[in-house]
């Protein structure tokens, strides 16, 4: 797969995006706004699209406006990886961008998806006008450290079944849910395996477990947790 960003690129209105009310840009006044909304492209992407590519130079600022998106890097056996799965709204690519290295991931879509592209020369720019705002971007930065750290003492030092349910308590609290109550995400049993390091086989089997116990339901690729309480305690 290629990156898209040759993708039609559209002018965006941050004045009137719910986003920058709910992310860094809630800093911005009106006047930082309307600059921003001159410089800012808009780019939309179909299900199974790349935003961007592994081993590749970031080239700006992503803000993910609309949609899920999965990060993957390709394994030593040329596996696809999945590492994080990330919804609106979010950044994308904030590692590499704040390093000046190139991308050591891969982002793609996996519904329909909407960001904004904020060139890298406009958006340190903002960042030295904008204190407030790049505090809070340190802030996020620091609580995304702080999560992959937990996450990695999730899928490196618990049993398997903490592991599994860990990684449903992350889904649902990260992806949400549907209006049926649903992780508002289809995922297959191998990317399941996956985001909690186990075969596919000991998902299956922990999954049909979780099940008969009442703790889970399923609808079609899609599962819904009836007992979170009960699966913190086996997270934990």
């Amino acid at each position: 797969m290629e990156t898209i960003f040759c993708n039609q690129h559209i002018n965006s209105n941050c004045e009137s995006c719910k986003s920058q009310r709910q992310f860094i840009f809630r800093h911005l006044d009106t006047d930082q706004l309307r600059s921003l909304s001159n410089k800012i492209e808009e780019v939309h992407y179909n299900p199974g699209e790349v935003i961007f590519k592994q081993g590749t130079s970031p080239q700006g600022f992503i803000c993910l406006k609309k949609g899920k998106v999965k990060i993957t890097c390709l394994a030593s056996n040329g596996n696809e990886q999945i590492i994080d799965l990330k919804s609106s709204p979010d950044t994308l690519g904030i590692r590499a961008l704040s390093t000046g290295s190139r991308h050591k991931s891969c982002a793609i879509a996996l519904d329909q998806v909407c960001i904004c592209l904020i060139p890298k020369k406009t958006f340190h720019e903002l960042l030295n006008s904008c204190p407030n705002m790049f505090r809070e971007l340190l802030s996020y930065i620091g609580e995304r450290l702080n999560r992959a750290d937990q996450r990695l003492i999730s899928l490196t030092q618990k049993p398997m079944k903490s592991r599994l349910a860990d990684t449903l308590l992350f889904l649902q609290k990260n992806m949400g849910i549907d209006s049926d109550g649903y992780i508002d995400i289809p995922l297959k049993r191998s990317e399941l395996s996956q985001l909690s390091n186990m075969t596919n086989s000991n998902v299956i089997r922990t999954l049909s477990e979780f099940k008969s116990k009442g703790l889970i339901k399923f609808k079609k690729r899609k599962i819904k947790i009836i007992t979170s309480k009960t699966l913190s305690k086996i997270s934990e």
